[in-house]
């Protein structure tokens, strides 16, 4: 692969291709000629306009052969896992200029007899034309790009091919105008491919000592792969989320339950990781989450987003297994502090669990009714048992009964309860504020 100085390598090397073969060539002209990669505004035309080939990059485009190669390049936490080449198409403009009548048609015909006789561009010429010293008397005596080196674009997988492209007289006006310069007879051409690698750290695979425990080589298995198709609390797949204490019903195909096999439970924006253990429930397995007032449980598990996947650690040579991944919300559960309010101002407080990391702070708000109050004090007890309090100051409240919620990085406490007979849900009559005319 090739570096940030492939792109002005391949102009480099087309320029010397140019000059070298057109010195070769001697063209019938008056005067000599130059080659030049500048953008035509900048070429002096009219009374002094001189002969010259002009080698300009209008247009760089994505190579749609090798766009996805290396994907993915980074894993779920976003840590780089491979560094994938952008691969580039580049669209040059190829003018002449001529300081008599027909010169600028014979520097054409002439380029591009020499562009037709080297489709390719051999890693010959490209070290030669990227070595140093230069071969370009204009440049560098020390090379193109002096103590830089962009010889390596010479060792890209890919050979770099070029193409003639023929524009129509509506491409062709829509280019030079957009140029800004005056019109000279031109020709385009595709080079591809261009394959710019970065030099970031990236994971690197370690060497393979063994093939599969004791060297046994890898195991077959005759039933299909576990496909987890939702984990959800166990009492309505209509709650769009769990709370602490629910259980969870894990649904899928090919689940297998029994010894060894966990429930893992990844929120990734904290750094957590749970493992539940799993059962058999009916026809699919359940898992059951902590209770609130349970040892760690509200310093364990955060509110937020996890990953939640079956894993099965197998007894002896057999390899273990895990499942795909699924996402799983888990809500805050808040208990409401008893209270007795007037109208005016009311002042509210309420515990929540699991308690409220640091960064969920800014985010936190209490939706009631149609209105949303930031808090105005959030204190984390020292003793990890504890849930985190949040204080409310609630003004121009009128007199009636208001449904309250805790919103935390967008994910809203449930106030419903589900009652079995008949089996529907119910507003939780613990998180009405009421407030007495």
């Amino acid at each position: 692969m090739s570096s940030a100085l492939a792109i002005a390598a391949v102009t480099a090397t087309l320029k010397d291709l140019l000059n070298n073969g057109l010195i070769d060539y001697d063209p019938p002209l008056a005067t000599n000629f130059s080659v030049s990669a500048l953008p035509p505004d900048r070429i002096t035309t009219g009374q002094t306009e001189s002969n010259q080939i002009n080698l300009f990059l209008y247009q760089v485009t994505p190579n749609l052969g090798w766009r996805n190669a290396g994907l993915p390049a980074r894993d779920a936490r976003g840590t780089a896992l491979s560094n994938p080449p952008l691969a580039l198409d580049l669209h040059y403009l190829l003018s002449a200029y001529g300081a008599a009548d027909l010169n600028a048609e014979v520097l054409l015909g002439y380029a591009m007899q020499l562009l037709h006789e080297n489709p390719v561009l051999t890693r010959g010429q490209l070290r030669t034309a990227l070595g140093s010293p230069s071969p370009v008397p204009e440049l560098d005596p020390q090379g193109p790009f002096g103590p830089h080196s962009a010889a390596d674009l010479a060792e890209q997988i890919e050979q770099i091919k070029i193409t003639p492209v023929f524009l129509g007289t509506e491409e062709l006006s829509k280019l030079w105008t957009s140029l800004q310069a005056h019109y000279r007879p031109s020709m385009a051409y595709l080079v591809s491919v261009v394959l710019i690698q970065g030099k970031a750290a990236a994971k690197a695979a370690p060497p393979v000592l063994q093939r599969g425990k004791n060297d046994r080589g890898p195991q077959a298995q005759a039933q299909p792969p576990a496909f987890l198709a939702a984990v959800r609390p166990a009492a309505s797949p209509q709650l769009p989320a769990a709370r602490l204490g629910d259980l969870l019903a894990i649904s899928g195909n090919a689940l297998r339950g029994g010894a060894g096999v966990s429930l893992v439970l990844d929120c990734a924006r904290f750094g957590l990781r749970n493992t539940l253990p799993v059962t058999a429930a009916g026809q699919g397995l359940a898992a059951q989450l902590p209770a609130p007032d349970a040892a760690g449980a509200l310093v364990d598990w955060a509110i937020g987003v996890y990953q939640a996947a079956l894993h099965h650690d197998e007894p002896g040579d057999r390899p273990d297994w895990s499942s795909n991944s699924v996402s799983l919300v888990l809500a805050p559960r808040i208990v409401l502090d008893p209270v007795t309010a007037a109208p005016g101002t009311v002042a509210l407080a309420l515990s929540c669990s699991p308690r409220l990391q640091p960064q969920q702070h800014a985010q936190a708000r209490l939706l009631l009714a149609d209105r949303e109050i930031a808090p105005v004090q959030i204190t984390t007890p020292a003793q990890p048992g504890q849930p985190s309090l949040l204080s409310f100051v609630i003004e121009g409240l009128d007199a009636g009964s208001y449904l309250v919620r805790l919103r935390v990085d967008g994910i809203d406490s449930l106030p419903v309860l589900l009652q079995e007979a008949p089996r529907r849900f119910e507003v939780d009559p613990a998180q009405i504020l009421t407030v007495q005319p």
